[in-house]
């Protein structure tokens, strides 16, 4: 009689439950196995072992390593300087993103509270419309001076081609003695992700990572920039030094793709195999096409090996060259024949190759096709247009990290510095935690004027969208817009003109005569 096995109590450890009974052998799980084995992707089979071997469980500061990130970077520099798309690419977005420079657009409060400092009293000053922005305008002059004195606009564009180059690009805020003195003398200094090195690093420190330090929080409260770069010629003398900056005065741009990442990697890093692969392709391709066009044809004969049993035919080995004149007639001995060298490269399907290859490398920076492939010559009007959209979406997101990251903190800096600086700015200013402000970025290029500024036009009619808005997307500023059209209607009723350039010009009015004058004397017809 077989007996029963006691059943376990509710309270006991499933590790009693779960093993095989004493007396059967537990058999070996099979590798891949699991509760995850009903995915497809988590089964690991003869077929994808050597597809999943390279997956890995590390953490992102592990995974982006100091040697991996070297490696990343020198490698997106080289494709990027032998490569016109992946440079193109960087340099367009960058181009996109920047523009010409981003403009400051402030706006002051009408009504304040002002400290008294003769009675010791806090006043409220009340300011007009016109005043306010007359004070803003100062400031934004001010502002564009600085920025122009200190090539604000190329440091940025810099700043943006190392990031997605890179991965990361850093900059610290320093003053510069060479800037005018009377004035703010803050300035931006660009440094390379190369520079950001800790090189006496603790790696049982868990608050740092190679070149940035932490709170018990995750805030980064010091920056390690090496004195000079690795790759100087000169770097092994002062290969251990490096500068400590408070992180108020560092701006660290880059864009993380995991939780708790501390160091950014190159954006075309999933496109640098691709890149590779094209430029090998290509000049595969080019050596196959030279070839063939260095030989002009091939004589055969498919009797008799050439040369051979023939005293009259013309010794020819195999592999000879045979020269040919140019615009000549061709004889040959009887039973050869001579056949053009067939050319099949590039092959049809070469420029649909390269089409896909540049399309797969540039999605990892967000790039629609015919910015990545350079060309729109397969796209039609609505195809084009629509491509462009997600794109776009991502320059805005971009940008709004840029003024985040940088633009913010900078503006911050200089408006401490410049209100410490008897008569820079004008006077009746509120406290600069007051002052609120935008960035003006270039619009995008309309691909269709007509239709959006029809729509444009429908929706401020029904009220779905504002002037301000409008002239937003434009890259303006909608009050000087007004203003400017202000002047322009001043100027064209003074010269006799429409106030509306829409409003066709009236024909001049035929005068009347008077009603007392004598009509006018007809002369002798004529024939």
């Amino acid at each position: 009689m077989r007996r029963r096995s006691p059943q376990p109590d509710a309270g006991q450890s499933a590790a009693f439950t779960s093993g095989p009974p004493a007396n059967k052998p537990a058999r070996a799980t099979p590798r891949g196995s699991g509760r995850a084995s009903r995915y497809d992707a988590a089964q690991t089979t003869g077929e994808n072992k050597n597809h999943w071997s390279a997956a890995d469980s590390l953490s992102p500061n592990a995974a982006n390593s100091p040697l991996v990130r070297h490696r990343l970077r020198t490698r997106a520099r080289y494709e990027c300087e032998n490569n016109g798309y992946a440079g193109g690419l960087v340099r367009g977005r960058a181009e996109a993103t920047v523009g010409v420079c981003p403009r400051l657009q402030l706006t002051l409060p009408e009504t304040y509270s002002a400290n008294d400092a003769d009675f010791q009293r806090t006043v409220d000053v009340r300011l007009d419309a016109d005043e306010a922005r007359r004070l803003a305008r100062a400031v934004e002059a001010k502002w564009n001076e600085w920025a122009d004195a200190t090539g604000l606009a190329d440091k940025l564009r810099l700043m943006d081609k190392s990031e997605t180059r890179e991965g990361e690009v850093f900059a610290a805020a320093f003053t510069n003695p060479r800037l005018d003195p009377a004035g703010v003398q803050l300035d931006l200094k660009p440094i390379e992700a190369d520079q950001c090195a800790t090189p006496d690093l603790d790696p049982t420190d868990r608050d740092a990572v190679d070149g940035i330090r932490f709170d018990q929080h995750g805030n980064p409260v010091e920056y390690h920039f090496l004195k000079r770069h690795p790759g100087d010629s000169l770097s092994w003398a002062a290969h251990w030094e490096y500068d400590r900056y408070p992180a108020a005065r560092v701006f660290h741009l880059y864009d993380p793709d995991r939780c708790g990442q501390a160091r950014g990697v190159s954006a075309l890093t999933a496109g640098l195999p691709l890149y590779a692969i094209l430029r090998r392709y290509t000049l595969a391709s080019l050596g196959a096409a030279e070839l063939a066009a260095m030989i002009a044809g091939v004589i055969e004969n498919p009797n008799a090996p050439i040369g051979d049993g023939d005293d009259d035919a013309p010794e020819f080995e195999a592999m000879d060259a045979v020269p040919f004149a140019r615009n000549a007639l061709l004889t040959l001995a009887g039973g050869q024949t001579a056949k053009a060298f067939k050319s099949e490269q590039p092959s049809p399907s070469y420029r649909e190759f390269k089409g896909e290859v540049l399309t797969e490398a540039g999605r990892g920076v967000g790039a629609a096709r015919n910015t990545a492939t350079g060309s729109s010559a397969e796209y039609n009007f609505s195809s084009g247009r629509l491509d462009k959209l997600p794109e776009q979406q991502g320059y805005r997101i971009r940008r709004d990290r840029w003024r985040r990251l940088l633009l913010d903190r900078l503006f911050r800096m200089w408006l401490a510095e410049a209100v410490l600086i008897p008569g820079y700015l004008p006077a009746n200013l509120p406290a600069p935690a007051a002052f609120k402000w935008k960035w003006r970025w270039d619009g995008f290029g309309s691909i269709d004027p007509v239709k959006d500024a029809t729509a444009h036009e429908i929706m401020m009619r029904s009220g779905e969208t504002t002037l301000e808005h409008v002239a937003g997307e434009r890259g303006e500023d909608w009050e000087e817009v007004i203003e400017q059209q202000a002047r322009e209607m001043r100027m064209r009723l003074k010269h006799g003109l429409p106030a509306n350039p829409a409003q066709p010009t009236a024909a001049p009015a035929t005068p009347k005569p008077a009603p007392d004058a004598e009509p006018a004397e007809e002369g002798p017809a004529r024939d």
